[in-house]
This record gives C-alpha cells, sequence and structure tokens, in this order.
C-alpha cells in the first residue's frame, strides 16, 4: 500500500556496498526502517544530504504487512532546517536523535510524540546561547511526558529525597537504595522545571549540566533500557 509519510531521521547505518538502513519516526507509521542507496552514485549523495540526524522529510512508502525495511519513493525536506551548518546545533540534532533512536522502540504512531518532537526542532533552528546549551536537557525532560514516565515533583519538600524506582519525593532513603540525595533532589526539581521558554534562563555550569544529564539518564534507564551509553554523548558533554 502507498502512502506519503513525514518523517524524522533517526539514523544512518552502513549495511553494504550498496545500500544503508535508515531509521525514522514518522507521523503516520511510528518508528520505520528503510533502505536508501550508498557509494558515490548522484542518487546517493543527494538522499545522504537529506538524511542528516533530525532532518525532516516527506517521502511516499510501501507499506506492506509484516516487512521490517520500508521501501520508500520521492524524498523531499520537509522543512528548512539544516543543523549540520551549525557545528553546536548540528552535534544538538545528533544527541537528540541518538536519544530518540534508543527511547522510541515501538512501532507504533503517536501524533502528540510526532508534534512534540518537530516543535524542538523548530525551536532549536531557532536557539542561541546559554537556551542552545540547555536545549538537550530540557529536551529530556520534557520527552518523559509523552513516554509517561514523568517525575511527581509535587511530592518534593526541602529535604526529601527523590526514589529513581518509584519517581517520586520521599522523607526517607528508599529501601531499594536507589534515589538521589536531599541535595541533588534538590537540584533535580529545579532542571525537572525547564522548559523550551524557560531553558535560556538557566544559568548552569559545565559540571551541573553534565550532572543534569546523569540524573536524567538515571531514571530513563531504570524505566526504559540503559541509555548511557549514546554514542553522541561525549561530544554534548565536552561541548556544553
Amino acid at each position: 500500500m502507498l502512502r506519503p509519510v513525514k518523517c524524522i531521521i533517526l539514523r544512518t547505518v552502513r549495511y553494504n556496498d550498496h545500500s544503508s538502513i535508515v531509521t525514522a519516526y514518522s507521523r503516520e507509521l511510528g518508528r520505520i526502517s528503510f533502505v536508501s542507496p550508498a557509494g558515490s552514485s548522484r542518487e546517493a549523495v543527494r538522499r545522504r544530504a537529506l538524511l542528516m540526524p533530525l532532518s525532516v522529510i516527506d517521502c511516499v512508502t510501501d507499506d506492506r504487512p509484516g516487512r521490517d525495511l520500508l521501501s520508500v519513493r520521492d524524498l523531499s525536506r520537509s522543512v528548512g532546517f539544516d543543523f549540520s551548518e551549525k557545528p553546536m546545533k548540528g552535534v544538538t540534532a545528533l544527541f537528540i536523535a541518538d536519544f530518540l533512536n534508543s527511547t522510541l522502540k515501538e512501532r507504533q504512531p503517536d501524533e502528540a510524540m510526532f508534534e512534540f518532537i518537530m516543535t524542538a526542532i523548530a525551536r532549536l533552528g531557532e536557539v542561541n546561547g546559554s537556551a542552545l546549551a540547555n536545549f538537550h536537557i530540557a529536551f529530556m525532560v520534557n520527552l518523559q511526558h509523552y513516554l509517561g514516565i514523568f517525575p511527581d515533583i509535587s511530592t518534593y519538600r526541602p529535604g526529601r529525597v527523590f526514589d529513581i524506582i518509584d519517581g517520586v519525593y520521599r522523607s526517607t532513603a528508599p529501601l531499594h537504595g536507589k534515589y538521589l540525595d536531599r541535595e541533588e533532589s534538590s537540584f533535580s526539581v529545579l532542571f525537572s522545571r525547564m522548559t523550551f521558554r524557560n531553558m535560556g534562563l538557566y544559568r548552569l555550569n559545565r559540571d551541573q549540566r553534565n550532572r543534569a544529564v546523569d540524573i536524567i539518564l538515571e531514571f530513563y534507564s531504570h524505566h526504559l533500557g540503559d541509555l548511557r551509553d549514546l554514542q553522541s554523548l561525549d561530544v554534548v558533554r565536552s561541548l556544553f
């Protein structure tokens, strides 16, 4: 069945001398994979330019039940962001795409999730300065809402500790031992309130920013599987 789809590119992996496998998140089908030509042909070069991490493309796919790899045609850029032209935004886009590839495992469409990611891509095209430095934190924090794992910060009181397993703040440390101490629990409330609107107001140094990333990834890992070995993580740490 031929159908038009809008895709956010997550990853491209070389399969052999002639082809690569592209993973994307689409509005119509959710997570999908398709084959794209590799090598030095004109079409391969054109497609590589379109299929950079976090690029948004329109295409037509042949969606047949039971197929893991779809065939696509008529690829074109959907929106005008090319993050590869700006190194800091390019690194951020690479990390966000890497993070999404590790968290969006199920092939099922989610309109609200897709629109959130599209909004984030648009915001990334606009921001600079401290807002750009904090963008990856704001994205990971707010994605939790759409994944259904956002911590209950209404349970926080000064002096409480954060229970990483249950996602709540407690007056005493939980027996399972997976929690943040009082100081880091207070810090976690601070960055849990970060949004795309206010992220530029957070004046975090590199150590604070990286510790926020560590805490967020630890929380995600306990709920969705280990995410602490993302290939782009070290680059983001060193840049911001």
